[in-house]
């Protein structure tokens, strides 16, 4: 049976990188999820490959997204529900911990969180490493520090990882999980 994993964890976490990581060395096994937001490209950044990149308007109201989110510096993400629903892949999806209960509600019963610790220190390198502003790395501090007092996931299985680990290593505990 397919997994849906879901990987949560503070900004510059490195949820991205494993991702693309597990997709690369496994594309027979992973697929990642592409999610949607209303926010400009980053440098290397590509549309339907990194995410669909779409106007704000397209989030309002759209009954085909799941998971929609507003954050402060005027940017919307979300999840379409086609693109979560794929039986050929485990699949992978980025998600704030509060995106786990709505998965559970939407039915979703095969899901595995991937839960990836980080220090601030090492979050605010590896922020301004990707190009944040200092504008964007105080605001993704404020949500961070507000999204992480949640969690518990229930009953959701968790595996949980260190942003101080190896790349190797957190792929073989999620291979491990699968």
């Amino acid at each position: 049976m397919k997994k849906l994993l879901v990987f949560v964890g503070e900004s510059g976490s490195g949820k991205t990188t494993l991702i693309a990581e597990l997709v690369k060395r496994c594309p027979d096994k992973f697929k990642k999820v592409i999610t949607c937001t209303s926010r400009l490209p980053r440098i290397g950044e590509m549309n339907k490959v990194d995410y669909h990149f779409l106007s704000a308007e397209y989030f309002i109201n759209n009954p085909d997204l799941v998971l929609v989110k507003y954050v402060t510096n005027d940017a919307c993400y979300g999840t379409r529900r086609a693109d979560i629903r794929l039986d050929t892949h485990h699949l992978l999806l980025t998600s704030k911990p509060t995106g786990i209960q709505k998965l559970v509600e939407l039915g979703f019963r095969n899901i595995i969180v991937v839960n990836i610790a980080i220090s601030e220190v090492l979050k605010v390198m590896r922020m301004r490493q990707r190009g944040d502003s200092e504008k964007v790395i105080f605001e993704r501090l404020k949500i961070d520090a507000l999204t992480l007092a949640i969690t518990d996931f229930g009953e959701v299985p968790v595996v949980d990882l260190n942003a101080n680990q190896s790349l190797d290593e957190k792929i073989e505990i999620v291979l491990g999980a699968c």
